[in-house]
C-alpha cells in the first residue's frame, strides 16, 4: 500500500470551481425546465377531456387544459422559480466573498 504522500493533487482555483460549479447548476436548470416541459404536455394531453378550462392562483388566472397551453404554463412556472433561487444563491454567494 503506497503511502498518502505519494499522491499528487494539483490545487483547484477560485476560478474554475465557479465554472464548473455555474455550468452544472445551468444543466439542473435545463434539466427541470425540460421535465416540466414534458409533465406540462402529458397532463395537458390527458386533463383536456375531464376538465376544459384550469383555474390558478386562486381563480385570478384561467387557462385552457391544453398540451399547448399546460406546458407553456409548466415551462414558465419553473423557469421563473428556479430564476429567483439561482437568483437568491447568487445574492448569497456574492454576500458570503464580501466577508
Amino acid at each position: 500500500m503506497p503511502p498518502e504522500s505519494d499522491t499528487v493533487t494539483e490545487p483547484v482555483t477560485a476560478e474554475a470551481e465557479d465554472g464548473r460549479g455555474r455550468s452544472i447548476l445551468l444543466a439542473v436548470g435545463v434539466c427541470v425546465v425540460a421535465l416540466s416541459g414534458v409533465l406540462g404536455f402529458f397532463i395537458g394531453s390527458n386533463g383536456a377531456e375531464a376538465v376544459p378550462r384550469s383555474a390558478l392562483f386562486g381563480g385570478l388566472l384561467v387557462i385552457p387544459t391544453t398540451p399547448l397551453a399546460m406546458t407553456t404554463y409548466a415551462v414558465a412556472l419553473s423557469t421563473l422559480v428556479l430564476l429567483v433561487l439561482f437568483g437568491l444563491v447568487e445574492l448569497v454567494s456574492r454576500r458570503e466573498d464580501d466577508r
